[in-house]
């Protein structure tokens, strides 16, 4: 039998692990054998020491084992997801997942919850009324084959062992670490029974990632995990110096995905969805030109699409709002031209006004009016904070103001 203080001792000897040893620190953290105390170690370990190809593959297989893995039957289309690695404003998914669905793919989407600076799509969903993303596989696989596309959390079905990890390592600083966020990423996707996958792998100052180096270290990385577990990926950097997109936050990340099926997205987040969607549907062997995906935004089909999935998961698209009590304007104190050079900052102060008397605001969030080497006169606006809790957007706007710098 293994000992977790061995084998961290092992891994600071620059020791590899073999599939046995991560199938006993997966299996035993799920179970309770490991006590967070020692897991957190081991993660720490991780964080600085690193896991091979090979080990962070036996990983991946430990955390799909942990738990069920789909399969589809009787479906007449590919089967492919979409994953981003987050950033501030990062709301793709809810506006490609039912694209790709409305182009003739099925997308069986399983989402995470905020993690570290970055927002969770299934925490943006529960911001629209009545919208259950914690459904049975049962009813998951029922939906995707009727809708198209699907969008829940993990369950204690699926990779049971990512969601105690994941949730440790958003506890404990141990989100920036490769084989981690492999692990993390490619267990999920695989246990969802698809075929194919496309990458969005952020960096800049408010990425995990800072340097597109890094990015590209990841997405080969997650591709040769995706070769080696019969899965085909392509991944695509993009660019996470700025908010993506005009808003960040919950309910009104909903409302502009939803602009953005109807034909009204920012440019700088369409760019990023005609970008994926292309490299999506090329590997579903489909039709993968603008146009498109022009088509069944303007035809209205990718709407339609997005509002029988939330219809099937118990919401009403039309019931959500973004109503808040107070808001701060943030203006420039003097002209020149406006850079971000902490986003992080951004999403640090959007994840605290979130919380409104130990629960999420839905309301809250942050509207943009100036992006990267915009010219900026005194006085201009730059942000808008809003939120229900007041002393909250007080606290959000200094971490804000370490966000950006005026030449």
């Amino acid at each position: 039998m293994f000992d977790i203080h061995n084998l961290i001792l092992k891994k600071k000897n620059h020791q590899p692990y073999n599939s046995s040893e991560l199938e006993f620190i997966v299996k035993s953290y799920l179970t309770g054998h490991i006590n967070n105390d020692d897991m957190t170690s081991w993660l720490k370990t991780i964080l600085n020491y690193g896991m091979g190809t090979d080990e962070t593959v036996h990983y991946t297989k430990s955390i799909i084992n942990s738990g069920e893995k789909i399969k589809f039957h009787n479906i007449d289309g590919y089967i492919i997801d979409k994953h981003s690695t987050g950033g501030i404003g990062d709301k793709v998914s809810l506006i490609l997942g039912p694209i790709l669905a409305a182009c003739g793919c099925y997308v069986p989407m399983v989402v995470g919850r905020f993690l570290g600076h970055t927002g969770g799509t299934l925490d943006k969903l529960e911001s629209i009324p009545g919208y259950n993303g914690l459904i049975e596989i049962k009813q998951f696989k029922k939906i995707v084959k009727k809708v198209g596309i699907s969008i829940i959390g993990q369950t204690d079905e699926i990779c049971p062992a990512d969601r105690k990890i994941y949730a440790l390592r958003g506890e404990t600083n141990t989100v920036a670490s490769l084989p981690l966020i492999c692990g993390s990423i490619m267990s999920k996707k695989i246990a969802e029974g698809i075929q194919g996958l496309v990458l969005d792998i952020k960096y800049g100052n408010g990425a995990f990632l800072e340097s597109k180096f890094e990015g590209k270290k990841l997405g080969k990385l997650l591709s040769l995990i995706g070769s080696k577990c019969n899965v085909d990926v392509k991944y695509f950097g993009t660019d996470m110096n700025q908010p993506l997109g005009n808003f960040t936050g919950l309910s009104c990340e909903v409302i502009e995905s939803i602009n953005c099926l109807k034909g009204n997205g920012p440019d700088d987040l369409m760019k990023v969805v005609f970008q994926l969607g292309q490299i999506a549907l090329s590997l579903a062997g489909i039709n993968s030109t603008k146009e498109k995906i022009l088509n069944v935004i303007n035809d209205g089909s990718a709407y339609e699409v997005f509002d029988k999935m939330v219809y099937e998961h118990g919401g009403n698209i039309n019931n959500i709002s973004c109503d808040y009590n107070n808001n701060i304007e943030i203006k420039a104190e003097k002209s020149g031209i406006f850079q971000f050079i902490n986003t992080k900052k951004v999403g640090e102060a959007i994840n605290f006004i979130n919380i409104l008397n130990g629960k999420k605001d839905n309301q809250s969030g942050a509207e943009f009016f100036k992006k990267n080497n915009d010219k900026i006169n005194r006085g201009d606006l730059i942000m808008r904070l809003f939120a229900n809790n007041e002393s909250n957007l007080i606290i959000a706007k200094k971490l804000v103001n370490e966000s950006y710098i005026i030449n």
